[in-house]
């Protein structure tokens, strides 16, 4: 874990391995001004010559040579002043603690001003809480460029990476005790992310249902949070059909993982984190492609999300209720596997389901997983997921897609959100699409078509809600980035939405 605080010292007295200054496309930020002075105009002259243009996710790096205390200088450029918020803060700090690792830098001053403030500020709508939204977008976005995994390489060397973050310029931005927290804050936010991109990178074969259970109760140790973990013998006994039918065709078996934080008040309202949890998807009997099945390792990314959250607000404790439900299990093909056809009977959630599409299994295994966080006591539901391929076609790697039957609930998602550095684009789910799951032979089958699928996925889930208030989170092209453009959103794992679940529960401690 990297450790963070705030510079005093001028910025041309900075020692640090590297120190980041930024710019907008119609200028240089008051660091980037006293960077250039004190380089005689190095930086304006390459303004001039179009060598340095501000764009989004520009990063240049200039050797000082004595010239600062600071061995290295990154100019970032964030692009155009109107368009930042913390999502973009947050990625365009990402790309450079990427380019600061590789140079083997071990500590980093990153010179953040009121221009970027009042942006963040503007978009988020909270100006007293901008300071602190930029702190995490900064903090996070380079502890998590810092992340690499090479834990497979039998010939990998030890690398320290980034060690020291430092903010400047951010002392006389209001609660100074505030800025200091919210420093810690990014510090876990960036960690729990970071275990959840390296449990998503691992190969299927090392992170089982089993040994992701096991994975969470070593990270658990110590945190005061409440474990429970079903195996196969527990899941038969509380008729976890749905789970179970999934699990068939694999070796492994199957688990549900449940976590438990108790930070409110006894009868107070409880939060439900549910996360898919498909350690690997073949899709069963209705076979994937074979082009790219090996990133099917990421299926689990919505239940790495949700125990790596919970992880994070043990360490920050906010006063809410929260419980994380994991369904796992793996998807695979067999004599014993599932089949298109099948009707799987859940006593848990007390529905059976006419199996359309065995490729439809995290919506399967959510079922019981909503309907067992609805046993322990849940009144508010959120369940994230590697759902479709649908919401990939229409939102790309930018956007979750977000679903729900509760505008107040939906309302507190968004803000956490907008405060975490995610995107979400909230989708409908009018009365018409009702009809796309009815079943002639069980009470909803799991498939309806391809047109809308997303959205059919979603209705699919809302059944098993019990009516209490729910979001969907779809973040099949949010998990992983594999577009060719890298240039606007950094590539691989991104760990989320880690950090909206945990401003999610700061906000739902208010209720």
């Amino acid at each position: 874990m990297v450790q963070a605080s705030l510079e005093t010292r001028g910025v041309t007295e900075v020692d640090s391995d590297a120190l980041v200054v930024t710019l907008f496309e119609d200028a240089m930020s008051p660091a980037a001004q006293e960077v250039d002075r004190a380089l005689d105009g190095a930086l304006t002259e390459m303004r001039e010559s179009r060598e340095l243009t501000g764009k989004f996710g520009e990063r240049v790096v200039l050797r000082t040579l004595g010239r600062l205390p600071a061995k290295r200088v990154l100019l970032l450029g964030l692009g155009k002043r109107h368009q930042l918020d913390t999502y973009r803060l947050h990625n365009a700090f990402w790309f450079g603690g990427t380019v600061l690792r590789k140079q083997g830098v071990h500590s980093v001053t990153a010179c953040v001003d009121g221009t970027i403030v009042a942006a963040i500020g503007d978009k988020n709508g909270a100006a007293e809480a901008a300071p602190l939204d930029t702190v995490h977008g900064a903090v996070t976005g380079l502890a998590m460029g810092n992340f690499r995994y090479e834990r497979n390489k039998t010939d990998r060397q030890p690398e320290r990476g980034i060690e020291q973050i430092t903010l400047h310029g951010l002392n006389g931005s209001g609660d100074s005790q505030r800025v200091q927290e919210a420093l810690r804050e990014a510090v876990v936010l960036a960690d729990a992310c970071n275990t959840v991109r390296d449990w998503v990178n691992a190969p299927s074969n090392t992170l089982t249902p089993t040994k992701l259970a096991a994975a969470a109760r070593t990270l658990y140790e110590g945190t005061g949070l409440e474990v429970e973990v079903l195996e196969k013998a527990d899941l038969e006994r509380e008729g976890a059909g749905a789970l179970l039918g999934v699990a068939r065709g694999s070796e492994e078996p199957p688990v549900m993982i449940a976590v438990r934080w108790d930070g409110g008040r006894p009868d107070g309202p409880r939060l439900a984190l549910v996360g898919k949890g498909i350690t690997f998807d073949t899709g069963g009997i209705d076979i994937k492609p074979s082009a790219n099945m090996e990133l099917m390792k990421f299926d689990m990314g919505g239940g790495a999300a949700v125990l790596g959250a919970m992880w994070a607000i043990s360490q920050l404790k906010p006063n809410a209720n929260v419980i994380g439900v994991v369904p796992a299990t793996e998807n695979m093909p067999g004599g014993r596997a599932y089949k298109p056809g099948d009707v799987l009977t859940s006593k848990m959630s007390g529905r059976t389901i006419e199996v359309i599409n065995t490729d439809a299994e995290g919506r399967i295994i959510l079922s019981d997983g909503l309907a067992y966080a609805r046993r322990l006591g849940a009144t508010h539901l959120v369940d994230v997921a590697t759902l479709t391929g649908a919401v990939v076609v229409a939102l790309g790697h930018v956007n979750a897609g977000l679903f729900s039957n509760d505008d107040d609930l939906t309302r507190l998602v968004l803000q956490a959100a907008q405060r975490a550095g995610d995107r979400l684009a909230p989708l409908p789910m009018h009365p018409e699409y009702d009809v796309c799951l009815t079943s002639d032979v069980a009470d909803v089958k799991n498939l309806g078509g391809r047109q809308g699928g997303s959205i059919s996925a979603a209705v699919f889930l809302r059944e098993f809600t019990g009516g209490l208030p729910w979001v969907h989170l779809d973040i099949a092209g949010t998990v992983w980035n594999d577009q060719t453009d890298q240039t606007q959103i950094p590539k691989g794992p991104s760990g989320t939405p880690v950090r909206t679940f945990v401003h999610l529960a700061f906000e739902f401690a208010r209720l």
